[in-house]
């Protein structure tokens, strides 16, 4: 793990410790992140797999539609050069392809179907998170995660998750402000694979 902030907007290093679980029983060859923020994220997912990592941020030119935003979360839009910094020093194979843009209304056809894991961790606005959980489960493929940033953290993300819950199975992954969803495998299977089981 690198040296991290855990700063408004970063992940806490229990989060990223739990992320990197995930990541190391999973084994995707492909991920989908929505939110990059500064990267640290990122360049963990990048560092910690062999994955193809594609990160989603919508730069502050793109940014519009802001009425709703907290003063801490307008202070998280940034320029262009500003979003990603810290995981473009470590990308030396160049597996990290960084997206701008909206994630309510970026195009995601392309990547429909393909994705090992996504992380869903942008905007916290409640509309927000159900557009981008429901992109997230269009990314997926027939077996793979999806996890989310903030639950317990953030009020709109644990209503959205909660909602979600209704329709397919959501754990939050106690300790941490993630919570997960586990597609073509059961949540014993994958805990009994993580545990050598």
């Amino acid at each position: 793990m690198l040296s991290i902030n855990t700063g408004y907007g970063g992940m806490p290093a229990q989060d990223l410790y739990a992320l990197l679980r995930v990541v190391s029983w999973l084994k995707p060859k492909r991920v989908f992140e929505i939110g990059t923020f500064q990267g640290l994220t990122t360049a963990h997912l990048a560092l910690n797999s062999e994955a193809e990592v594609f990160t989603l941020d919508m730069p502050r030119d793109l940014a519009t539609h802001l009425s709703d935003y907290s003063g801490e979360d307008l202070g998280l839009l940034q320029s262009r050069e500003e979003i990603g910094k810290r995981y473009r020093k470590l990308d030396t194979n160049r597996r990290v392809h960084q997206l701008f843009g909206d994630s309510r209304t970026f195009d995601y056809g392309p990547y429909q179907g393909s994705m090992d894991l996504i992380l869903v961790d942008a905007c916290h606005l409640f509309e927000y998170v159900m557009s981008d959980s429901r992109n997230a489960f269009k990314l997926l493929r027939e077996t793979g995660a999806i996890l989310w940033h903030d639950f317990g953290n953030s009020m709109d993300v644990n209503r959205a998750c909660k909602l979600l819950a209704k329709q397919e199975p959501i754990f939050h992954l106690e300790g941490t402000w993630l919570a997960l969803h586990v597609r073509g495998a059961s949540l014993l299977e994958v805990l009994g694979k993580e545990n050598g089981e």
